[in-house]
């Protein structure tokens, strides 16, 4: 009897799953792989480091040391144990190493390499932030989530070689396809090699990343075991909710996914309310941050997410947060200065929205422009990054294309003191 479609079509499942998870497997050794800089900490004293071997490998360690200007030893190098902990995947069992190194330099070049035995990495490179707040740039990528992973690295690539002062880079959520699949991880830190041992990231989480192949929703495990924020988020949300400080900037990172999480954390968005009111109320910096996947603001036909507009407006508003930056849509757009859900007036004192565009393959075409912006563009064409440069006075952003053109450009600037604002 002839196999039924349905039998085909899972045989053909089955048989391509057995391939990635062999290749994936084959892929894993003791030699360490996925080396990536983030921060748990104080970004002026401290470096997080994380990598991957097999579970052959149970302990390791990283070589630290402050080169000269002939790439030689400057002062005494160090040997550092790493934390180890098993992540289990629908592919493959490994071992996820991570050190965070504390005591450092401020505004110092350090060198190292992770790895045990006779297997060492690197050396790879990390720069400590000044002392004192400075002006400082950093760059950010909108959905990197992608049939082919190429379209990822080239604008990775592209956008480290052409910002090679900004201090870091900013992943805007649904890195992946489908977070719970591990083989999608493996193509995403692939193309990533060669830039994230150097150039630390600071990850949100998008609703791809809460997504099992079968499209059930999960818990975004593989997202938070592979990087390594602050836990200073709501209890149920760590390394899903944080918040972050580098120089004037302070930066409050949140998880927009209620809908795929509801089942794990049905009060994810209060949880949140009330963490990030504590959060802004703490904070003294000159500029405020916000970074989440989902827009309050969109540019789909549904346009306004009401549930996040709720719970969260107000605390833009009460705490004068500067810019909220957004993904999603895989648009490039920014709103007119809003305040109470309208225009602000003044101009200038209201929180600006901005859409991040896409820096992987995936376009959507029920895009358009709604009466908020000030700017739209949808880019089918080629994907993009932005680049925030941040001073005493002024942000001021600059969105590119991968090929070089400049596609928007705009500021906040601040000329008077915030207490008076």
């Amino acid at each position: 009897m002839a196999a039924s479609r349905s039998t085909l079509r899972l045989l053909g499942i089955t048989l391509l799953l057995l391939l990635c998870c062999g290749s994936i497997a084959a892929a894993l050794s003791a030699e360490p792989d996925h080396v990536t800089l983030t921060w748990a900490g104080d970004p002026r004293t401290s470096q997080t480091i994380t990598w991957r071997t097999d579970v052959s490998v149970p302990a390791g360690q990283i070589r630290l040391w402050e080169p000269g200007p002939d790439q030689t030893v400057l002062a005494p190098g160090v040997s550092l144990p790493a934390t180890t902990r098993l992540l289990s995947t629908d592919a493959v069992d490994m071992n996820l190493h991570t050190v965070t190194v504390s005591g450092l330099k401020p505004a110092t070049l350090y060198q190292y390499q992770v790895g045990s035995g006779g297997a060492w990495t690197g050396p790879y490179s990390f720069k400590t932030a000044p002392l004192k707040a400075e002006p400082f740039s950093f760059v950010i990528f909108g959905d990197s989530q992608s049939l082919d992973y190429s379209v990822w690295r080239k604008t990775l690539l592209q956008a480290y070689r052409d910002n090679p002062a900004a201090a870091f880079f900013v992943s805007m959520g649904d890195l992946v396809d489908v977070g719970q699949d591990y083989a999608e991880w493996e193509d995403w830190f692939e193309a990533a090699a060669g830039v994230i041992e150097s150039w630390p990231i600071l990850p949100v989480v998008g609703n791809h990343e809460c997504y099992t192949p079968e499209r059930i929703f999960s818990r975004p495990r593989y997202f938070t075991a592979q990087f390594n924020v602050p836990e200073n988020g709501p209890a149920e949300l760590k390394r899903q909710a944080y918040s972050f400080d580098y120089g004037e900037v302070h930066f409050s990172v949140l998880d927009s996914q209620a809908g795929e999480q509801k089942l794990f954390v049905p009060d994810l968005l209060e949880r949140q309310r009330q963490w990030l009111a504590q959060d802004l109320a703490g904070t003294d910096k000159k500029w405020r941050i916000v970074l989440l996947h989902r827009p309050l603001f969109g540019n789909k036909p549904d346009g306004v997410n009401e549930y996040l507009r709720q719970v969260f407006a107000p605390l833009f508003d009460e705490y004068k947060v500067d810019v909220v930056f957004t993904a999603h849509d895989h648009v490039i757009a920014r709103t007119v200065p809003i305040n109470a859900d309208a225009a602000a007036a003044p101009p200038g004192f209201g929180t600006i929205h901005a859409a991040t565009g896409r820096s992987g393959t995936k376009t959507y075409q029920n895009v358009e422009a709604k009466e908020w912006n000030a700017f739209f563009e949808n880019p089918t064409a080629e994907p993009n990054y932005l680049v925030v440069a941040v001073t005493g006075t002024a942000l001021k952003v600059r969105t590119v294309s991968v090929n070089g053109s400049v596609v928007d450009e705009w500021a906040v600037e601040k000329t008077v003191p915030k207490a008076t604002e």
